[in-house]
Protein backbone atom coordinates (compact mmCIF):
# COMPACT_ATOMS: atom_id res chain seq x y z
CA UNK A 1 0.00 0.00 0.00
CA UNK A 2 1.38 3.49 -1.17
CA UNK A 3 0.98 6.23 1.77
CA UNK A 4 2.09 9.51 1.58
CA UNK A 5 4.16 10.74 4.02
CA UNK A 6 2.91 14.02 6.11
CA UNK A 7 5.11 17.25 6.08
CA UNK A 8 6.12 18.94 9.17
CA UNK A 9 3.06 21.11 8.80
CA UNK A 10 0.53 19.11 8.13
CA UNK A 11 1.82 16.99 11.57
CA UNK A 12 1.54 20.25 13.84
CA UNK A 13 -1.71 21.25 12.33
CA UNK A 14 -2.99 17.70 12.33
CA UNK A 15 -2.00 17.30 16.75
CA UNK A 16 -3.24 21.71 17.06
CA UNK A 17 -5.98 20.52 15.34
CA UNK A 18 -6.39 17.72 17.76
CA UNK A 19 -7.61 20.00 20.98
CA UNK A 20 -10.38 21.94 19.46
CA UNK A 21 -11.23 18.16 17.41
CA UNK A 22 -11.05 15.95 20.16
CA UNK A 23 -14.23 16.59 22.41
CA UNK A 24 -16.40 16.70 19.68
CA UNK A 25 -15.45 14.34 16.50
CA UNK A 26 -12.86 11.73 18.28
CA UNK A 27 -14.37 11.26 21.68
CA UNK A 28 -17.90 10.49 20.81
CA UNK A 29 -16.90 8.61 18.15
CA UNK A 30 -15.07 6.05 21.17
CA UNK A 31 -17.81 6.23 23.75
CA UNK A 32 -20.07 5.09 20.71
CA UNK A 33 -17.51 1.63 20.27
CA UNK A 34 -19.51 0.30 24.08
CA UNK A 35 -15.58 -0.72 25.18
CA UNK A 36 -16.09 -2.59 28.64
CA UNK A 37 -12.50 -1.62 29.25
CA UNK A 38 -10.54 -4.90 29.37
CA UNK A 39 -10.22 -4.86 25.29
CA UNK A 40 -7.75 -5.92 23.19
CA UNK A 41 -7.51 -2.97 20.16
CA UNK A 42 -6.42 -2.30 16.99
CA UNK A 43 -6.63 1.29 16.05
CA UNK A 44 -6.34 1.03 12.10
CA UNK A 45 -4.48 3.69 10.28
CA UNK A 46 -3.56 5.41 13.26
CA UNK A 47 -2.52 8.58 11.86
CA UNK A 48 -1.68 10.73 14.84
CA UNK A 49 -3.49 8.94 17.51
CA UNK A 50 -6.58 11.26 18.26
CA UNK A 51 -8.61 7.94 18.26
CA UNK A 52 -5.95 6.03 20.06
CA UNK A 53 -6.17 9.48 22.95
CA UNK A 54 -9.70 8.98 23.26
CA UNK A 55 -9.25 5.25 23.57
CA UNK A 56 -6.64 4.58 26.28
CA UNK A 57 -8.71 6.18 29.56
CA UNK A 58 -11.55 4.15 27.97
CA UNK A 59 -9.56 0.50 28.91
CA UNK A 60 -9.48 0.35 32.78
CA UNK A 61 -10.05 -2.86 32.85
CA UNK A 62 -6.57 -4.31 31.37
CA UNK A 63 -7.26 -2.87 28.12
CA UNK A 64 -4.65 -2.23 25.88
CA UNK A 65 -4.33 -1.05 22.22
CA UNK A 66 -1.68 -1.19 19.21
CA UNK A 67 -1.70 1.88 17.47
CA UNK A 68 -0.77 0.65 13.98
CA UNK A 69 -0.27 3.16 10.75
CA UNK A 70 2.33 2.47 7.58
CA UNK A 71 3.33 6.15 7.57
CA UNK A 72 6.81 6.31 9.58
CA UNK A 73 5.98 10.18 9.51
CA UNK A 74 2.12 9.18 11.50
CA UNK A 75 3.87 7.48 13.58
CA UNK A 76 6.16 9.49 14.74
CA UNK A 77 3.84 12.44 15.35
CA UNK A 78 1.51 9.58 17.01
CA UNK A 79 4.50 8.65 19.79
CA UNK A 80 5.02 12.02 20.30
CA UNK A 81 0.64 13.13 20.89
CA UNK A 82 0.62 9.52 23.03
CA UNK A 83 3.76 9.94 25.26
CA UNK A 84 1.67 10.16 28.01
CA UNK A 85 0.01 6.84 28.16
CA UNK A 86 2.04 3.88 28.71
CA UNK A 87 1.60 0.22 27.29
CA UNK A 88 0.92 1.33 23.44
CA UNK A 89 2.05 -1.00 20.97
CA UNK A 90 3.31 1.20 17.89
CA UNK A 91 3.34 -0.64 14.68
CA UNK A 92 4.60 0.77 11.36
CA UNK A 93 3.03 -1.31 8.65
CA UNK A 94 0.21 -2.18 6.44
CA UNK A 95 -2.29 -5.14 8.09
CA UNK A 96 -0.87 -7.30 5.64
CA UNK A 97 2.83 -6.53 7.13
CA UNK A 98 2.11 -6.35 11.05
CA UNK A 99 2.81 -9.44 11.84
CA UNK A 100 -0.23 -10.15 14.03
CA UNK A 101 -1.32 -13.82 14.44
CA UNK A 102 -5.12 -14.68 13.60
CA UNK A 103 -7.98 -13.47 16.32
CA UNK A 104 -5.35 -10.83 18.13
CA UNK A 105 -7.96 -8.66 18.77
CA UNK A 106 -11.44 -7.80 20.22
CA UNK A 107 -11.83 -4.72 18.47
CA UNK A 108 -10.41 -3.51 15.69
CA UNK A 109 -11.26 0.84 15.24
CA UNK A 110 -10.95 2.36 11.61
CA UNK A 111 -11.82 6.10 12.35
CA UNK A 112 -11.48 8.28 8.44
CA UNK A 113 -8.74 5.48 6.87
CA UNK A 114 -10.81 2.79 4.74
CA UNK A 115 -11.61 5.17 1.78
CA UNK A 116 -7.75 5.67 1.55
CA UNK A 117 -6.51 2.21 0.94
CA UNK A 118 -6.58 1.98 -3.05
CA UNK A 119 -9.38 -0.04 -4.28
CA UNK A 120 -7.48 -3.01 -6.07
CA UNK A 121 -6.49 -4.02 -2.07
CA UNK A 122 -9.48 -2.63 0.00
CA UNK A 123 -11.62 -5.74 -0.15
CA UNK A 124 -8.28 -7.80 0.76
CA UNK A 125 -7.79 -5.62 3.43
CA UNK A 126 -10.82 -5.75 4.77
CA UNK A 127 -10.58 -9.73 5.09
CA UNK A 128 -7.40 -9.86 6.67
CA UNK A 129 -8.58 -7.18 9.35
CA UNK A 130 -11.71 -9.77 9.99
CA UNK A 131 -9.01 -12.89 10.33
CA UNK A 132 -7.22 -10.77 13.05
CA UNK A 133 -10.46 -10.48 14.99
CA UNK A 134 -11.13 -12.77 17.66
CA UNK A 135 -15.15 -14.54 16.88
CA UNK A 136 -17.29 -12.22 18.95
CA UNK A 137 -14.57 -9.51 18.10
CA UNK A 138 -15.90 -6.23 16.07
CA UNK A 139 -14.67 -3.52 13.42
CA UNK A 140 -16.29 -0.14 14.59
CA UNK A 141 -16.01 1.56 11.62
CA UNK A 142 -16.86 5.61 10.67
CA UNK A 143 -16.25 6.85 7.19
CA UNK A 144 -16.99 9.71 5.28
CA UNK A 145 -19.88 8.84 2.55
CA UNK A 146 -19.24 11.32 0.08
CA UNK A 147 -18.44 10.05 -3.46
CA UNK A 148 -15.18 13.21 -3.69
CA UNK A 149 -13.67 11.87 -0.42
CA UNK A 150 -15.28 8.47 0.62
CA UNK A 151 -17.15 5.62 0.37
CA UNK A 152 -20.66 5.21 -0.54
CA UNK A 153 -22.31 3.08 2.57
CA UNK A 154 -23.30 0.68 0.73
CA UNK A 155 -19.94 -0.49 -0.55
CA UNK A 156 -18.35 -0.22 3.37
CA UNK A 157 -21.39 -3.00 4.55
CA UNK A 158 -20.51 -4.84 1.31
CA UNK A 159 -16.83 -5.15 1.95
CA UNK A 160 -17.48 -5.89 5.41
CA UNK A 161 -20.22 -8.73 4.91
CA UNK A 162 -17.95 -10.41 2.50
CA UNK A 163 -14.96 -10.55 4.66
CA UNK A 164 -17.60 -12.62 7.06
CA UNK A 165 -18.36 -10.01 9.39
CA UNK A 166 -22.36 -9.42 10.26
CA UNK A 167 -23.72 -5.75 10.73
CA UNK A 168 -24.58 -5.22 14.65
CA UNK A 169 -25.27 -1.24 13.85
CA UNK A 170 -25.10 0.62 11.41
CA UNK A 171 -26.26 4.52 10.08
CA UNK A 172 -25.67 6.25 7.54
CA UNK A 173 -26.00 10.48 7.02
CA UNK A 174 -25.72 11.99 3.94
CA UNK A 175 -22.17 13.35 4.82
CA UNK A 176 -21.06 10.21 6.76
CA UNK A 177 -21.35 6.10 7.81
CA UNK A 178 -21.12 4.32 10.98
CA UNK A 179 -21.08 1.00 11.91
CA UNK A 180 -20.35 -2.17 14.16
CA UNK A 181 -19.60 -5.38 12.29
CA UNK A 182 -19.10 -8.24 14.35
CA UNK A 183 -17.09 -11.57 13.56
CA UNK A 184 -19.44 -14.47 14.08
CA UNK A 185 -18.45 -16.61 17.42
CA UNK A 186 -17.99 -20.12 16.22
Amino acid sequence: MSINEPTRLEQRLMVSFSWLARPVIYRPFVERIGLKGGEKVLDFGAGWGDVTYCLVPRLTKGGSVTVMDPSSGWQETAKRHLRKFSGLTFVESDIFGAGFADASFDVVVIHFVLHHVPSEIRESTVREIAKKLRPGGFVYISEPNSKKDGMPSDEITELMTKAGLISDRARSSKRFFEGKFVKPAK
